[in-house]
């Protein structure tokens, strides 16, 4: 899964400023795609109305699409993505860095103060590197390691589905071999899942597409 040939970029993430009393926990994880950044880049837009890794836990079952959504409104900042998240920075073709739904839920507040996720994409030659990098600022008690450590855990099965899925799509939209369709904005967000329900809870969340 991991990109050996070459080394991690610099990240937006890199740039913000430590939480006091807490650690700092890093995850990256990376993949090779054949495809243009622009190509990769629609199914990160994408992200803010399906999770495209396990449906049956984040999306109701409801399998994410596989087509490219001619209806979706502009990226902005404060957008909801990836069901619990917001825009934080982005620049199109290039990155989506995103915060945690704040303030943080509990029981979740009392292990971590944030958490925040980049996706950023390198071109290498005819092909895109797609990187993701997660920022946890965790608390220092042992409880808060441990829910770190499943945290990680979890994450890397949900990513490494997600990623390979979001390669295949590239690779597929680079082909021509994908189609464009109105979606049913108002359909996302079903504010149901695994996720969701940890990390959001909020019905009426800041950032929603509606």
């Amino acid at each position: 899964m991991n990109i050996k040939s070459s080394q991690a970029p610099g990240f937006y993430l890199d740039t913000l400023p430590d939480i006091s009393n807490t650690d700092c926990k890093e995850l990256i994880r990376s993949i090779e795609i054949q495809a243009d950044t622009s190509d990769v880049f629609v199914w990160l837009n994408q992200l803010r109305v399906a999770p495209y890794s396990y449906d049956f836990l984040d999306n109701r079952s409801i399998k994410s699409p596989r087509y490219v959504i001619k209806n979706l409104p502009p990226l902005k900042i404060n957008a909801h993505f990836l069901l619990a998240f917001h825009i934080y920075r982005f620049k199109e073709n290039s990155f989506i860095a995103a915060r945690f739904c704040e303030p943080i839920n509990t029981p979740v507040d009392r292990y971590i103060n944030g958490l925040y996720i980049e996706y950023r994409l390198i071109e290498n030659g005819s092909k895109t590197e797609l990187w993701c990098k997660i920022k946890g600022f965790v608390k220092k008690d042992i409880s808060s390691r441990g829910f770190f450590f499943v945290f990680r855990v979890i994450n890397k099965f949900m990513m490494i589905r997600q990623l390979k899925i979001i390669k295949k799509l590239s690779q597929r939209l680079a082909q021509g071999k994908v189609e464009t369709k109105i979606h049913d904005i108002k359909s996302s967000y079903a504010q149901s899942g695994l996720h969701w329900w940890l990390f959001c809870r909020r019905h009426n969340c800041k950032g929603l597409i509606t």
